[in-house]
């Protein structure tokens, strides 16, 4: 039996306190850029209290209606007065970028030019509900097309269960993780992250919330079913601290810190990982489920943010991170103090973690703190980063980029046909750009018919 279940036991002796004392009020959510309705976030009871938040008004259309994870989590077809309602501080990102072209001026065809980025990047439009892909630039190696085929799924399924009409728009997206190849340039697209000053960038969701299969995470929302099945209480979990990772990424100083102020410590499960070392991987990688049966969760950035983290905060855990440089389109809901704190920030070098560990495992304290890992599943399993919250996001982000764009997209393009019986050119309009449908099968924007055996850069 493990010592920890004696936490267990008498959990129920001691009255939960609070980790910090203090309010923090979540970010307003500004829809007025784009006409959305304000609503009161209602929280599910199911794991305890609900967190306080700033309050908005409830229009009487929505007032009988509540969010409920069991029922709604993985619904992507909430109508956008239940989206507000559900979601209410999702939207601080797309009313940022709204705000900033406001400021700036609209979005021009100009800045849908997909050369200055190279290769990964996706040029498409949306028109009558339905998902065009106009230009797939550099996207077919190993790394960019899973990623753009992953958002386009995304995107696609957020686009079919809509109950509303959507604008049209035309509109580009990059799979890198850093968007911009200059973090001075000032590209506008759509991007997995950006950094504060990167202003003109448009946040979306990453594809890890589609799948990441190639690290072992067949589907997202199937990562929560199984933890909502089949996941430790948090006082029976391995009371330590788990990381996995490579040291060959940019944030190396942080990743490194983390490894020298964990090492030999009761606490520590933290150990590198070289990806082109096979026997490396099969003794040391851990499954997501794996890492949530850990009391403590390790967070690093990688080469810009880290995939990681959406996965991390659907722990029952407390988790643990440096200052995040790299923002990403749910980052605003991270609390590091407060009534409504979910996470705890450390030092950039991770200096303090031995002080903060030996504090966290004292029996008083660890009761204390789990209030952290209650909040944080609250907030973000259960909520923002369910698959409902995602479709909601996406088709507010197509919203309020219509809202800015300073252009009408075009939908027709004449394309030349077989000479007619007198000898003349003939020519036919057709939809510009593929449909979703089959790109997905052809993963290209034009083929000859009938069609050759397609060669993919997949490396074993």
């Amino acid at each position: 039996m493990r010592k920890i279940t004696f936490y267990g036991a008498i959990a129920t002796l001691i009255t939960v306190a609070l980790y910090l004392f203090g309010t923090q009020g979540g970010p307003a959510f500004a829809s007025d850029t784009y006409g959305r309705l304000q609503h009161q976030r209602p929280l599910p009871q199911s794991h305890g209290a609900p967190i306080a938040h700033s309050q908005s008004h409830i229009g009487p259309a929505t007032a009988a209606w509540e969010f409920d994870y069991r029922r709604d989590g993985g619904k992507q077809g909430l109508s956008e007065e239940q989206c507000a309602a559900a979601f209410p501080e999702l939207y601080v990102e797309v009313d940022r970028a709204v705000a900033y072209r406001i400021r700036v001026g609209n979005v021009t065809l100009d800045d849908l030019d997909v050369g200055w980025r190279g290769d990964g990047i996706v040029r498409a439009r949306i028109y009558d509900n339905q998902l065009y892909i106009i230009d797939a630039h550099g996207v077919w190696d190993h790394n960019h097309r899973p990623r753009s085929i992953a958002t386009l799924h995304a995107l696609n399924r957020a686009i079919s269960a809509a109950r509303e009409p959507l604008p049209d728009i035309e509109f580009t997206f990059t799979d890198h993780d850093s968007a911009l190849i200059d973090p001075n340039s000032n590209h506008t697209t759509w991007s997995y992250s950006r950094l504060a000053h990167q202003e003109s960038l448009w946040l979306m969701p990453d594809f890890g919330f589609w799948a990441w299969p190639d690290v072992g995470l067949r589907s997202y929302r199937e990562l929560q079913m199984a933890l909502d099945y089949d996941e430790d209480d948090f006082l029976d979990k391995v009371p330590k601290l788990v990381w996995r990772g490579s040291l060959s990424v940019g944030s190396h100083a942080a990743r490194v810190g983390l490894l020298e102020h964990s090492a030999n410590q009761p606490w520590g499960d933290v150990q590198t990982l070289d990806w082109s070392n096979k026997s490396d991987i099969d003794s040391k990688l851990l499954t997501m489920e794996d890492h949530c049966s850990y009391m403590f969760t390790a967070q690093t950035e990688g080469n810009t943010y880290s995939g990681r983290l959406k996965y991390l905060l659907n722990c029952h855990s407390i988790l643990l991170s440096h200052e995040l440089q790299w923002i990403e389109h749910y980052h605003h809901l991270l609390r590091p103090a407060g009534m409504d704190q979910n996470y705890i920030k450390l030092k950039p070098d991770f200096r303090d973690l031995p002080k903060i560990m030996k504090n966290l495992l004292k029996l008083d304290h660890l009761l204390k703190a789990k209030t952290i890992a209650d909040n944080a599943r609250r907030t973000f399993r259960e909520r923002y980063l369910t698959p409902a919250a995602e479709a909601c996001y996406w088709r507010a982000l197509v919203t309020g980029w219509a809202s800015v764009q300073g252009f009408e997209p075009r939908v027709w393009e004449e394309r030349e046909a077989a000479d007619d019986w007198r000898g003349g050119k003939r020519f036919k309009k057709r939809v510009r750009g593929v449909p979703f449908e089959s790109y997905v099968i052809m993963e290209e924007v034009d083929w000859a018919i009938p069609t050759k055996p397609r060669r993919v850069c997949i490396e074993d």
